[in-house]
């Protein structure tokens, strides 16, 4: 009697160990030097500095059950897949050279680190939130008419009136 309820317990926590553990996997998404990504479907994004010289892409297998990936050339599109959660999963893309981003809908996008962009286009759309920090200029463009409030946070002044 005590071993079956010590392996019934010992299953029981099993089991919820197995739980906790798939909902604590990250989406991670590695794009390479893809220049171009279009973030749509209220997504929340954390923009990671990747390898400026790395062609390949990949993504975790949770990436790939959450997520709807769209390759065209040198262009990306991601949108969130439909889950009984109203909670919006956090998706972590490591990207090299990004030259324009397009973020769509209540979409929110922010970056850890910064991002090596010389030159980076930023069109919003909608009720979006971008956070970015990059070592280069970005040039924000707003899509439809969506409001864009721009704040410069850096230490040095970039031009003195």
């Amino acid at each position: 009697m005590k071993q079956k309820f010590f392996l019934s317990l010992a299953g029981l926590v099993l089991s919820v160990l197995s739980v906790t553990a798939q909902a604590d996997e990250k989406i991670v998404v590695n794009v390479g030097t893809i220049d171009n990504i279009h973030i749509a479907n209220d997504m929340n994004i954390v923009l990671i500095p990747g390898n400026n010289n790395d062609r390949s892409m990949s993504m975790s297998a949770e990436a790939s059950k959450s997520i709807a990936v769209q390759l065209s050339g040198n262009s990306l599109s991601l949108s969130a897949l439909k889950h009984p959660s109203k909670e919006k999963q956090v998706v972590y893309l490591h990207v090299g050279n990004l030259k324009t981003l397009t973020v769509d809908n209540n979409s929110q996008v922010k970056t850890i680190g910064t991002l090596d962009a010389p030159r980076l286009e930023l069109f919003i759309d909608g009720e979006a939130t971008v956070h970015l920090k990059t070592n280069g200029e970005i040039k924000a463009h707003s899509l439809g008419d969506a409001e864009i409030h721009i704040k410069d946070l850096s230490v040095v002044p970039l031009a003195k009136r």
